[in-house]
């Protein structure tokens, strides 16, 4: 049987499953049918189809919907959903990961379920990895959400709380995924009504799932507030004795776990040095900043874990190769890497509140995603978030060549070989895009090419070249083009054969204009003289010439809402750049298409699918391959012994390469060891974050409902005679201890309060008279002040009461995460010990809040 004939099978049998085929032929039927009728007849189908819901479910109304979201697609942009696109759908609004290959469009599939689902009119998240996404796909796929009457949103960091509200109470809302949490955990933390910005949540599309929940689950986001300025003396001192230690002698490093401990020779130096007698003296503790200057100077490393911008010393994403200019490394690891940089020393904080992004999103009723790599690890997906991961097949057949790696002995020797590849492609016109795992390594292969007067482009984290990631990415197919990349992951704008002829039109518009801004003599023809003439005058007239540069940086998606004048000579430009695209196309495939080259394996199978997926798009041609040498990362730490062996027995001459299918299985077997361990880190923080989950949800619902309360005066009133049952019914005061549910209020305080009836009470019981004659008088006292004001002050005193004590469990619990570990020597399990401490520390926190309120409503001032 042919490639093609499997590759047909694979499609059918999937297709077949579930009785998708069935839905499908059903949609296309239903989408022919309306691809007859006039813009008037269709909208009165898209309101029929609504009005539907109030009887019948969105299952029941989804090939109709789908079908008519396929044909305004068709009339607003000019796409229509193939049938793996309209499979896509079906399963993303299941609640199902959607394995679509890169380029296969993954973001207008979305648009099937995300407009379905909009129809409960609870609102629809979809989460993307950066804010240059979200603004894209808000943009472009916002048109055919109008064409079927929907509303979109788009939250940015910079929005105020106005813009959030609104976006947030759009049909659709496109986010990122640290904006959603951090907006989260805002709300949660709000002490006025009026600054809430979300509703409550609905459904939730993940663009890139697994760069989100699994690359980035390890680390929770956490709000902090400063609690002091940092020891710089200290801090000094632990850097400059942790460059008088030596490595392997008075201290180790794990590599692995990115770990430090000192050796007995390490400690009894320190101490000497320091001139103490102990490291960890209650009152001047000395172990955390020697450790934490240790991992700064010889585990976290410069270009690599972060970068120096503006003199700050910014954390660089692993994953994503982006820079995270809001995140400071926790635990004191921030400020000794300022320390060794010798740059400004951020203060002292304290975490407020924070959360896992593997708990946020469970806070979901539905929730799916879609990625170009989500298969291997659709184990951890199931396990963790109990989302099934499905693999739609590509439209058409894939064809690149997956060369078998090329292994070499030393890195020079791989350099080396590296350059010389790039070369020879260079040569011959074939584009080539180069993966590197950071920006150190992509400074190395730059250097090299540079030397060797070879054009390129560099795309990692420094800002000058973030800020024209588009643009790099949307050009690398072209001939002679050279890229160099750190991460392909969530980068958006897929790399075509040829060149985009949209970002050549806007490259030129925008030096057509900036010419004109100095005056410079133009060599254009007269129909373009007078088509710049009209666009100028329309702007100058109308707007302004900044405006229309960032129309001209905006395009296609500008053209909604710029003049006339703009589309004219956008469409001008595009049929000429078409005209050229497709004859460079042709010659690019000729060539092979794309050459993706891996300077390196990465830790994950995910992320070098993600760069080799750059190539092959939509059937084209397209070649890759990994050149790995064994003084790289993943080889010393996770599997060089075996892989070394096996080299050393082959190879004499160290700049010849090894190629086979068996050093390339052990590379993959190395990189699952990383995967395993890298998955039981993140299930060990979920795990633990898990015990802690039940109590903040409780803790956020109960803030939430006395924030949005208005009559307050009920509301304190049962306090105090919640407090009085619980304290005085069953025991004396000195005999008083938690009884019962610890959760009477939290987690059930509307319930509760509506339950409780003053009348109800015995008249006979003194505590609860003289209860309410105290709060009658103080509430009569108070009767001489706006009560708005009133309430105000009252609220906000709770709300601070609740923080306070949650703060102090939370850093709590966090101390205890840290050293719970050490249980095991006693032969116990430190999860079911952490579990316990969990709940004494919020018996505790619970005590301690209502002792609180018990003085704070019962003796306090109601205005102080």
């Amino acid at each position: 049987m042919t490639n093609q004939n499997l590759f047909q099978n694979s499609i059918g049998r999937l297709f077949q499953q579930n009785n998708y085929q069935k839905q499908i032929a059903e949609i296309k039927s239903k989408s022919a049918i309306f691809s007859t009728k006039t813009e008037e007849e269709l909208k009165e189908i898209i309101e029929k189809i609504k009005r539907r819901l109030n009887k019948e479910t969105l299952n029941d109304i989804l090939p109709d919907w789908f079908a008519v979201t396929q044909e305004v697609s068709f009339r607003t942009i000019g796409l229509k959903h193939f049938d793996t696109q309209l499979l896509s759908g079906i399963l993303l609004h299941q609640g199902k990961v959607v394995e679509m290959k890169t380029g296969e469009g993954k973001t207008l599939a979305s648009t099937l379920a995300v407009s379905l689902n909009s129809l409960s009119e609870k609102g629809v998240h979809v989460v993307t990895v950066n804010e240059y996404l979200a603004k894209r796909d808000q943009q472009s796929m916002g048109k055919i959400y109008k064409g079927l009457g929907l509303t979109t949103g788009l939250i940015l960091d910079t929005y105020s709380t106005i813009k959030k509200q609104t976006g947030y109470n759009s049909d659709i809302t496109y986010l990122t995924n640290s904006q959603v949490v951090f907006d989260y955990l805002r709300d949660s933390s709000s002490y006025e009504k009026q600054n809430l910005v979300q509703r409550p949540f609905n459904y939730c599309v993940i663009d890139e799932i697994d760069s989100i929940l699994i690359d980035e689950a390890r680390t929770p986001l956490i709000i902090s507030e400063n609690v002091g300025a940092s020891n710089f003396q200290k801090l000094s001192q632990a850097n400059e004795l942790s460059c008088l230690l030596k490595k392997d002698i008075d201290f180790k490093v794990d590599e692995k776990r990115r770990e430090v401990e000192l050796t007995a020779e390490g400690y009894q130096l320190a101490t000497q040095l320091l001139g103490k007698t102990t490291l960890f003296d209650p009152s001047d503790s000395y172990m955390l900043e020697i450790l934490n200057a240790l991992k700064a100077n010889f585990v976290f490393k410069l270009n690599k874990d972060y970068m120096l911008i503006e003199n700050k010393v910014v954390i660089v994403d692993e994953f994503t190769g982006r820079v995270m200019p809001d995140r400071r490394w926790s635990q004191g690891i921030h400020e000794a890497v300022e320390v060794k940089e010798n740059v400004t020393v951020g203060d002292i904080t304290k975490t407020k509140t924070g959360i896992t992004y593997q708990n946020f999103f469970t806070l979901y009723p539905k929730l799916s995603g879609m990625s170009g790599t989500a298969v291997t690890t659709a184990s951890e997906f199931d396990e963790i978030y109990k989302l099934k991961v499905v693999e739609v097949p590509t439209a058409k057949e894939m064809i690149r060549k997956d060369l078998p790696d090329l292994v070499y002995q030393t890195g020079a020797a791989k350099w080396k070989a590296v350059l010389e590849q790039t070369k020879e492609c260079f040569q011959r016109g074939q584009p080539i895009l180069i993966g590197t795992p950071n920006v150190e390594k992509s400074d190395i292969i730059a250097a090299l090419l540079k030397a060797s007067r070879i054009p390129h482009q560099i795309l990692n984290a420094k800002p000058e070249n973030v800020a024209r990631e588009s643009e790099i990415v949307a050009l690398a197919g072209e001939r002679f083009g050279v890229t160099i990349a750190t991460n392909m992951a969530g980068r958006g704008t897929d790399i075509i054969l040829g060149g985009n002829p949209i970002f050549k039109v806007k490259n030129r518009l925008l030096q057509l204009i900036d010419s004109l801004k100095l005056n410079l003599i133009l060599e254009i023809t007269p129909e373009v003289t007078e088509m710049l003439q009209n666009l100028l005058r329309d702007y100058q007239e109308k707007k302004s010439l900044e405006q229309l540069e960032e129309d001209c940086k905006n395009l296609p998606y500008s053209l909604e809402t710029s003049f006339p004048s703009l589309t004219t000579i956008y469409q001008y430009f595009y049929k000429l750049e078409s005209t050229v695209w497709k004859e460079e196309n042709k010659r690019v495939q000729e060539l092979g298409g794309l050459f993706v080259l891996g300077t390196e394996r990465s830790e994950t199978r995910r992320i070098d699918n993600q760069l080799r997926g750059r190539s092959g798009r939509q059937g084209d041609p397209g070649t890759s391959q990994f050149y790995v040498s064994l003084e790289d990362d993943l080889i010393k730490i996770f599997g060089g012994d075996n892989i070394r062996k096996v080299v050393d027995l082959l190879l004499d001459d160290k700049d010849s390469p090894i190629q086979g299918n068996l050093l390339t299985n052990s590379l993959a077997k190395a990189q699952e060891k990383v995967e395993l361990y890298y998955f039981e880190t993140r299930k060990n923080v979920f795990e633990y974050d898990e015990v802690i989950n039940d109590q903040r949800k409780r803790i956020f619902k109960a803030r939430k409902e006395i924030l949005c309360q208005k009559n307050y005066e009920t509301d304190f009133l049962y306090l105090s005679e919640s407090f009085l049952d619980q304290y005085f019914s069953k025991s004396t005061y000195n005999e008083k201890k938690i009884t019962g549910d610890i959760d009477t209020w939290f987690g059930n305080y509307s319930d509760q309060k509506n339950n409780t009836n003053k009348k109800e009470k015995s008249h006979d019981d003194k505590k609860y008279k003289e209860a309410w004659v105290s709060a009658d008088l103080r509430y009569a006292h108070a009767n001489e002040y706006d009560k708005r004001l009133l309430r105000k002050i009252k609220g906000k005193a709770v709300l601070e009461i609740i923080d306070f004590y949650w703060t102090e469990h939370i850093e709590r619990m966090g101390f205890i995460r840290e050293t719970i570990g050490w249980r095991s020597y006693g032969q116990q399990n430190p999860l079911i010990e952490y579990n316990v401490e969990a709940v004494n520390s919020y018996k505790a926190m619970y005590e301690q809040i209502q002792f609180c309120m018990i003085y704070y409503f019962l003796t306090e001032s109601l205005l102080k």
